[in-house]
């Protein structure tokens, strides 16, 4: 199950059934080593302002075969 995780100034995707919790490290789909703070935690009063990491994005829509062409991708 893939979800969303805001770690180190960005919010990075994982495959897990579990979040990790606030000094957790875990591997983005990305392949970036983050590690998780009690700021990037909503439940803890964290806040979700971060990017979206774009590696992440464009793994996690290969992964589900939903690979987005090049007219479909914002360039902005």
């Amino acid at each position: 199950m893939f979800r969303w995780q805001q770690a180190e100034g960005k919010r990075h995707a994982l495959d897990g059934p579990f979040a990790p919790r606030p000094g957790e490290t875990f591997t983005a789909l990305c392949g970036a080593e983050v590690t998780v703070a009690r700021r990037d935690v909503p439940q803890l009063g964290g806040h979700w302002f971060d990017p979206t990491c774009p590696e992440c994005a464009e793994e996690w829509l290969r992964r589900e075969g939903q690979v987005r062409s090049i007219e479909d991708r914002c360039l902005a």
